[in-house]
């Protein structure tokens, strides 16, 4: 593994670090997540090319499958990733079909069978550059000495450059957690110019945001071969957080159970009215209890503190008079205001003995 790879994957174990911890990496309702480590989001080649797609994926159980989409159309299916420690790697070359602009995307499974959210790149490949063209002709003179003419063809206007010019910073060099920067790099008169392991155009620039400290490392190959690396860290102050999300949902309806639907009952002074519970989000704040009656003549009429509010479990005992009919329903409030749904009214009678 050559020098850039391990920095990109040095810097890889931080980003997970910081999203797991800080970031809150979006993950499946199993705690499935994957990320790409390589190439980075906005990335621009010269030309098109190989390029490595790389990255990890994380679970509670392992990961038995990871999914590589190439602008929605499956790459390949990597089945039981390499784990290194307690991450799953994946590593794949693809070459684009013509240049252009592709989102590449990854999706973990899970040995549960629970799907990650899927994260996604965009790079954008160029149309190759014009090669200079350089032509010589041999001029020989009467005494046997070798001229040769250089003329060079080129695009842009020559500039003649007396040594190696290398720029690397970032706009701003110090955010607050969940702000943007960008890394710009300027550079002239050497062999290529990496960012992110793969080749870069002499100009460019990348944008990213943060919620943590990140360091950044621009390889620059001299016209020699030698090697020089240039380093920015971007300063973070605050650390992010998730905003909770809104509960507008109300609780599902309740179901009445006891007593019975059309349950004709012995003369007593009181009576118990149990409903099965129901579940939400936000928790159930109270339950609602709203209780009629009639004499025999259906003139449905309120039972005196009707509806009954504020019942934290599943049953409440409500006063009844012998010789009366009665009908009844109950609903649930969340803890954060929501109100759901009356059930269906369930009667019963109070005979006279």
């Amino acid at each position: 593994m050559n020098k850039i790879k391990q920095i990109c994957i040095k810097a890889s174990a931080i980003s997970l670090i910081c999203l797991l911890a800080a970031c809150n990496l979006p993950a499946s309702a199993g705690g499935t997540s994957v990320w790409i480590d390589v190439p980075l989001d906005g990335l621009v080649f010269p030309a098109v090319q190989p390029i490595q797609i790389e990255g990890h994926a994380a679970s509670p159980g392992g990961i038995s499958r990871v999914e590589v989409w190439i602008n929605g159309a499956l790459l390949t299916s990597i089945e039981n990733p390499p784990m290194e420690g307690s991450l799953a790697g994946f590593d794949v070359e693809w070459t684009p079909p013509a240049p252009g602009e592709y989102t590449i995307q990854a999706e973990a499974f899970g040995a549960d069978g629970s799907a990650s959210q899927p994260d996604s790149a965009r790079v954008t490949f160029r149309d190759a550059p014009v090669t200079p063209v350089v032509s010589a002709t041999p001029v020989v003179t009467d005494t046997p000495t070798l001229v040769v003419s250089v003329t060079p063809v080129v695009t842009d206007t020559p500039t003649t450059v007396p040594g190696a010019v290398i720029q690397f910073w970032a706009d701003p060099a110090k955010v607050t957690a969940g702000a943007c920067t960008t890394l710009r790099w300027h550079v002239e008169n050497v062999q290529r110019v990496i960012f992110g392991g793969v080749e870069q155009s002499f100009d460019g620039s990348y944008k990213d945001c943060l919620c943590s400290n990140q360091s950044y490392t621009l390889r620059v190959i001299y016209l020699d071969g030698t090697e020089e690396q240039r380093q920015v860290t971007i300063n973070v102050t605050g650390e992010c957080v998730t905003p909770t999300p809104v509960d507008n949902t109300p609780p599902p309806a309740t179901t009445p159970a006891v007593p019975a639907n059309g349950l004709t009952l012995s003369c007593r002074g009181s009576q118990s009215l149990v409903w099965l519970p129901v579940s939400d989000p936000s928790g159930i704040a109270e339950y609602q209890v709203q209780v009629h009656r009639h004499a025999g003549d259906n003139n449905w009429q309120a039972v005196s503190g009707s509806p009954f509010t504020g019942i934290s479990g599943k049953t409440t005992t409500i006063p009844v008079d012998c010789g009366w009919y009665y009908r009844w329903r109950v609903r649930a409030v969340d803890g954060a205001g929501n109100v759901g749904p009356w059930s269906g009214w369930w009667l019963f009678a109070i005979t006279l003995s």
